[in-house]
């Protein structure tokens, strides 16, 4: 079966186009300005994708960073070092760029810093330097009002720039802030997401149990279909006239209405409450006088195969699994017994190997976040604790290398 609109949807998942809107002085980001929706919308209609993605973030930040996790680095909001960090951390995996506020103190240094919601942020006119100066923030792109967009200077923690800024807004009071930027691809006004290139394979993923779903619920799965004769006759007047020739309501019409009500009730009750709702009732006319030929119950096979789609959620779950840093199958289904036999050794291999497949972009997040601390004067050396004992499996190298 071929839905229409599926092709239209998938005609506009693959256009991510930029350009300048006039009337907002924004550089939309996807040809609506609404592509980080689209991106997290498919994510979360994505069984795979939405657990490859879960998987990510945990491999990126491991198991924290130890004694720092509860330092609180945002007075405001009391946020934690560890909760500032997952944000940061989801928003990379899913977006390969984020976006963070800082206020100002007296002193012109950045203080509280915060973590704005990605699809939030749109980039402002360049300069003849190439250089984009305000970021602009709302919680509503599709259709903004211009009143409910915020105009923020881009991060420029020198004390001259700020103290110009703060000028420029009439005092600290009402001053902005600042919004550190990052993009993970430079070439690029807005990252692609980091599954922009299996969009698609997203897509097909969520039509499939789409289609399934309406294949259970309004197709002929499971039905009871249930022959009669005609239980009305439509020679039978539904009004007649009196003999003072008045039009009434005809008793004869109205007792075999209610026959046949009570002959619908009869066969729902025959079938049993969970079956009622799944049968369809048929009138048909034939000639005959036994009973077989006077009502035939028949059961119409369910044309659902799973086989049927199970080569392409294969295919599109695999596809996603490398688009998340090539993610073993292992770690986002229900290891089996061939995985758990060893000790878990197959297993445990799994999550090793993601380990170091993750390292890039698990050292990139940790730039930012020690960037980050280090503007607001904290320690900026921190590292992650690994999720798995890293050094096991250089041991056992060295252990096969000497053949000990």
């Amino acid at each position: 079966m071929e839905y229409k609109g599926v092709r239209t949807e998938l005609f506009d998942i693959i256009k991510r186009v930029v350009k300048w809107d006039k009337k907002l002085e924004i550089y939309t980001n996807g040809s609506d300005n609404s592509y980080p929706e689209r991106v997290d919308r498919l994510i979360n209609n994505s069984v795979t994708a939405k657990m490859a993605l879960s998987v990510l973030t945990q491999y990126l930040i491991g198991k924290g960073f130890g004694d720092t996790d509860d330092v609180i680095i945002n007075s405001e909001t009391n946020q934690k070092l560890f909760d500032f960090a997952l944000d940061i951390d989801d928003s990379l995996a899913e977006f390969r760029g984020v976006a963070i506020h800082f206020d100002y103190n007296l002193n012109f240094k950045p203080v509280n810093p915060k973590v704005i919601p990605f699809e939030s942020i749109r980039l402002g006119k360049k300069d003849s330097k190439k250089y984009n100066g305000k970021v602009l923030i709302s919680d509503e792109w599709t259709e903004p009002k211009v009143d409910n967009i915020k105009v923020i200077d881009v991060f420029n923690p020198k004390q001259n720039v700020v103290e110009a800024q703060i000028e420029n807004a009439k005092g600290i009071d009402k001053y902005k802030g600042q919004v550190l930027y990052i993009n993970y691809d430079k070439n690029y006004y807005y990252p692609l997401s980091r599954i922009d290139s299996v969009m698609n394979d997203c897509d097909s993923e969520a039509q499939a149990s789409v289609y399934k779903n309406q294949l259970l619920r309004k197709g002929f799965f499971g039905k009871t279909l249930v022959v009669t004769r005609p239980l009305t006759d439509n020679t039978v007047p539904e009004y007649i006239v009196d003999g003072s020739g008045n039009r009434i309501p005809n008793r004869e019409y109205r007792n075999m209405l209610d026959e046949a009500d009570q002959t619908k009730k009869t066969i729902e009750s025959f079938l049993g409450a969970e079956n009622a709702g799944g049968a369809m009732l048929m009138e048909m006319e034939w000639s005959g006088d036994s009973l077989d030929e006077a009502i035939k119950i028949q059961q119409i096979e369910s044309k659902l195969d799973d086989k049927m789609f199970s080569y392409t959620e294969e295919s599109v779950s695999k596809n996603i699994l490398m688009a998340f840093e090539n993610l073993p199958i292992a770690l986002v289904k229900s290891p089996d017994s061939a995985l758990l036999g060893n000790s878990g050794e197959s297993l445990k291999e799994a999550k090793r190997t993601y380990w170091e497949n993750t390292e890039k972009e698990r050292n990139k997040f940790l730039t930012i976040l020690n960037e980050v601390l280090g503007y607001i004067g904290l320690d900026n050396q921190l590292e992650v604790i690994p999720l798995i004992d890293v050094n096991s499996n250089q041991n056992n190298q060295q252990t096969a290398d000497t053949g000990l």
